[in-house]
């Protein structure tokens, strides 16, 4: 039996081997066995990703280090290097210098915290947050000049009141806005000082008789000194009381893990104290949590469960989105209305449970990691039930996620691909485009491990940087390298100018076997020597950098033919055209078609086509796969793959 199938689209993806059964889906269909350093496109077609170039070398490869993307406009975009107690800053390519040297600004968040680290922007302030370190302001002053310092709360927040009636504060006097305050046992610690206390010396009156005071410093565990923060509201007697609230935040009390904007307030979620408690700020002051009955007020909120749900993350769409531990809540204000502190509504719409990680906006989506670290799960709005609802992102592609996620981010431009780093360090992109009905897996491997990444959006293609840990002559470096669309070498240098045959500048790829790309032409590969190559021949444009294969299988035939389907049955493929859009050739199933003729120049370029290109007489077996793979420094597009089929028994 003689067919002639046709294989139109790879925008599936990836797929789970526990689909290689199920012929009858359309995802199996447009989708691959094996996408290894392939991409799929929203279109349908296959395209090899591009490679990476060098920038520098970290800090300290010995350390954790974490990109995050700092973007004020689309022409003012930044990422930052977080590592041991310091941020680097990149831009237009490059690390930012100041005076011939390294730009840099001190921190206190260890290597060991980066990855823990959230954070939100406004304009050209970022607010970071971690549980362990007072709330921080990273702002730029100019390209050159950042500053980092501990938030200043105008007020607040604070704790719920305090309910042990016998634990009591007294002031020493009623004049004095400098004086002590004693408690009734044990409860002032050093972390203490800088935080604000409110306290009710008047019960009986209803308003204005809290006293706001903020600790200088701590005595002993009994006694602290205070400052009166608003002289209007003094101390009305030294009686003590039960009636007071200790500020949320401290080293004793833990800091909030979580941060974003919602509403033009600044909101911040779950210390170690109240995993599940989140604060609201004054609308528009984003340092003042002062609580009150107002619109404009602050406002905190618990979130009330049958179990403690940590606050993983927040993130702000049509509603506030809080995920926690144990699952998604969206908090309002009831009936479309912007949140006050009288009407704050939190329903619980999922129970799926996050892993802590900064969430991903993809549209009008938000997707996390779920809590066993395996899953991919989007949060999106469906009218027919007016909730937002999950969907599993990694449904036909379990296997993908093997080993766990670290981190997400997402690209729009120019096509919509979520990417996620697993623990191993491989590279996942997820091609979402859900409008066309694209959801598809792909793997990205290469020598060494992705470690973290960042995307920021300019102008034109987003741009995506990595933190690459690359082992070099037995020594573990870990270097900054940024995405390349158009080339197709990993941690590349590049060189245009006077003709030459010698390249250096490759120290960060001493004792690698390199790939080279010379005029556009695949020069033999070479071995780095003291940091350095010797081409075989001279050229004016050399790219050097290090081999990467991309590999794509589609899924196996198994249409239905004659009685039953092709699956099981002797096949041979009597030809395969491959259909290509601006590619150099790959090979297909072991076999490269005819690039170069007998009188093609030594040096020439190599040819790159949008035509069929075809082999033939590929032999019997029960699969009749098709395994292309592209192993040169060239680009890679396969639009569609058919040919003439022949089944039998």
């Amino acid at each position: 039996m003689r067919l002639t199938p046709i294989i139109n689209s790879f925008a599936a993806g990836e797929l789970s081997p526990r689909l290689m059964g199920r012929t009858d889906s359309p995802k199996y269909a447009a989708g691959c066995e094996t996408m290894e350093n392939f991409m799929a496109l929203p279109h349908g077609g296959a395209k090899r990703r591009g490679g990476t170039r060098f920038i520098n070398e970290v800090k300290n490869s010995a350390h954790t280090v974490r990109l995050i993307p700092f973007e004020y406009s689309v022409d003012q975009t930044y990422v930052l290097e977080f590592g041991n107690n310091y941020i680097r800053f990149y831009t237009n390519g490059g690390q930012v210098q100041s005076s011939g040297s390294t730009y840099e600004i001190a921190t206190t968040y260890t290597h060991s915290q980066v990855n823990e680290l959230q954070f939100a922007q406004n304009a050209d302030v970022m607010w970071i947050v971690h549980p362990d370190h007072i709330p921080k302001k990273l702002t730029r002053l100019g390209h050159d000049n950042w500053t980092i310092a501990s938030e200043v709360f105008k007020k607040g927040p604070f704790l719920p009141v305090n309910q042990d009636e016998s634990l009591t504060l007294a002031f020493a006097d009623t004049t004095s806005t400098v004086q002590n305050i004693t408690s009734s046992a044990a409860l002032f610690d050093a972390s203490h000082v800088g935080t604000d206390w409110l306290v009710d010396t008047d019960p009986g009156n209803a308003t204005g008789e809290v006293v706001w005071v903020r600790v200088n410093s701590v005595a002993s565990s009994t006694v602290a000194n205070i400052t009166v923060k608003d002289a209007d509201y003094m101390p009305t007697t030294t009686t003590a009381t039960n009636l007071w609230q200790e500020g949320a935040f401290s080293t004793l009390r833990g800091f909030p893990s979580s941060v974003v904007f919602y509403e033009q307030r600044l909101w911040y979620g779950g210390t170690t104290h109240k995993p599940q408690t989140l604060w609201g700020s004054k609308t528009g002051i984003y340092e003042d949590f002062d609580l009150g009955a107002k619109a404009s007020d602050g406002l905190s909120y618990a979130i009330a469960s049958d179990r403690v749900n940590n606050i993983k993350w927040m993130a702000a769409q049509r509603v506030l989105i809080v995920g926690t531990s144990g699952g998604e809540f969206r908090i309002t204000g009831g009936n479309e209305s912007a949140i006050t502190p009288t009407n704050v509504d939190v329903r619980r719409q999922t129970s799926y449970g996050s892993k802590i990680g900064h969430p991903a906006y993809v549209g009008s989506d938000v997707f996390f990691i779920q809590r066993s670290g395996t899953q991919v799960r989007n949060v999106a709005y469906k009218w027919e039930s007016d909730s937002f609802q999950s969907d599993d992102m990694t449904f036909l592609a379990e296997h993908i996620t093997t080993g766990g996620l670290t981190t997400l981010s997402y690209s729009h431009v120019p096509d919509s691909i979520l990417m996620g780093l697993r623990a191993d360090g491989a590279l996942l992109m997820l091609t979402y485009e859900p409008s066309q009905e694209v959801i598809g897996w792909h793997r990205h491997i290469t020598d060494g491990k992705f470690k973290s990444l960042a995307v920021i959006s300019e102008d034109g293609p987003d741009q995506y940087w990595f933190v690459v840990e690359r082992t070099i002559g037995g020594v573990t470096k870990q270097y900054i390298e940024l995405y390349t669309p158009d080339t197709h070498l990993d941690s590349m240098i590049s060189y245009a100018g006077a003709s030459t045959s010698a390249v250096t500048g490759l120290s960060h790829l001493e004792g690698k076997v390199v790939q080279v790309l010379a005029d556009g032409a695949v020069h033999p590969d070479l071995t780095v020597t003291s940091g350095a190559i010797a081409l075989n021949y001279a050229a004016t444009d050399i790219k050097v950098g290090l081999k990467y294969v991309s590999k794509l299988t589609p899924t196996r035939p198994g249409s239905n033919a004659g009685a039953g389907t092709t699956l099981g049955k002797f096949k041979r493929w009597n030809e395969i055209f491959v259909r290509l859009e601006k590619s150099a050739i790959p090979m297909i199933n072991g076999q490269r078609p005819p690039v170069r003729s007998p009188g093609t120049d030594f040096g020439d370029e190599e040819p790159v086509v949008s035509e069929d290109i075809n082999v033939r007489n590929l032999g019997y077996d029960r699969d009749g796969r098709i395994n292309i793979e592209q192993d040169l420094p060239l680009a890679c597009h396969i639009v569609s793959l058919f040919g003439t089929l022949s089944v039998g028994d």
